[in-house]
């Protein structure tokens, strides 16, 4: 048989899986993947070697080429002793601003090159995004405490995770990126969405571009279930009565923006099953945008409603605490509420 093609094996793998050139076992700390053996045997999530090294080489961490060993990428980000000795923008940087945009006149903390393994950056996106959000509690039937938060917690772990498991890190200059805004939280993962990915069908299609990193990330209990991160934020906002999220993609980067739960969900004890169709839509409004006058609601909403509705309902959020308003008349303008702080600061 002649002009037969074949298969190429190394055609079907991911960068993951590639050993680092000059590297050996040596730049993986065999302690923490003990450790990681030993707490993925308990969850049930793995069942192969104790043995670190044999671990290392069944799941593609070190790998063995004209009999030398090298470390892989997936090694080095899951396991290195300093994998950012290796792989420099293998890092987060975090930003954290008072407004709605990138200003350096409204920064509350900029925190650059935060490195370790996947792990360490998670937990460290986590916390910080955790610590610097709002935090609550309403009371629900037969006086029962029931907590709130601005964002569920599933959801900032699910999207940090995300944003490092699917990175490209490939692309040597880029950092992920986290950006806490007033009123949102924007993640961006290097590399655009893979060829038949798109924004439009990212939660039925499933394409992994780190699976050596992601299965590790399953073991730990990062990960849940294979390909349903993005469905268990979509879901999770949905429960709790929240925006969906918003996907976009650049080509250099995947982004992935969650706007924060309604004030009113913070200690005032409204709920929002109690808010008409459109005072939900109105408020989203000026989530997304900060603030706005009300004409400029009036006219978004001149379709559907009269403006008389339009500035009832203004009044209506404004009087539970969802918004603010600043001036009167013609002059008024209407802030989202998580900026109440901020405005009281600049009055004072």
């Amino acid at each position: 048989m002649t002009n037969q093609s074949f298969i190429d094996p190394s055609a079907l793998r991911s960068t993951d899986h590639l050993p680092v050139r000059e590297t050996t076992p040596d730049v993986l700390d065999l302690e923490l993947v003990t450790n990681h053996i030993g707490k993925a045997i308990n969850r049930g999530r793995y069942h192969g070697s104790g043995e670190a090294l044999e671990y290392l080489q069944q799941n593609h961490c070190i790998v063995t080429v004209d009999g030398t060993t090298y470390a892989t990428s997936a090694g080095i980000l899951c396991f290195g002793r300093n994998p950012q000795a290796i792989f420099p923008r293998a890092v987060v940087d975090l930003g954290h601003y008072h407004g709605i945009g990138v200003d350096s006149n409204e920064v509350v903390h900029l925190e650059k090159n935060i490195g370790g393994t996947i792990f360490d950056q998670i937990e460290r996106a986590e916390t910080y995004l955790w610590t610097n959000t709002h935090h609550g509690m309403t009371l629900g039937d037969s006086a029962r405490r029931i907590e709130i938060h601005e964002y569920p917690r599933a959801v900032i772990r699910e999207l940090g995770v995300n944003m490092l498991a699917h990175r490209d890190y490939t692309r040597g200059g880029a950092a992920a990126r986290m950006q806490l805004f007033r009123n949102r939280i924007e993640w961006i993962s290097p590399g655009g969405l893979p060829p038949s990915i798109t924004v439009d069908n990212i939660l039925d299609e499933q394409w992994s571009r780190n699976p050596v990193i992601l299965a590790i990330l399953y073991e730990s209990g990062y990960v849940e279930a294979f390909g349903q991160g993005l469905n268990t934020v979509v879901t999770e906002l949905k429960n709790a009565g929240m925006a969906a999220p918003d996907f976009r993609d650049t080509g250099a980067s995947f982004i992935v923006t969650v706007y924060g739960r309604a004030i009113e969900g913070l200690g005032n004890g409204e709920s929002t099953a109690r808010m008409s169709d459109r005072q939900r839509e109105i408020r989203t409004l000026i989530q997304k945008r900060g603030e706005v006058s009300s004409r400029e609601v009036i006219v978004l909403f001149a379709n559907r409603a009269d403006p008389r509705s339009i500035r009832r309902d203004l009044q209506t959020l404004t009087k539970v605490g969802v918004i603010i308003m600043q001036g009167w008349g013609r002059s008024a303008r209407y802030y989202w509420a998580s900026s109440a702080q901020k405005i009281e600061d600049e009055d004072s």
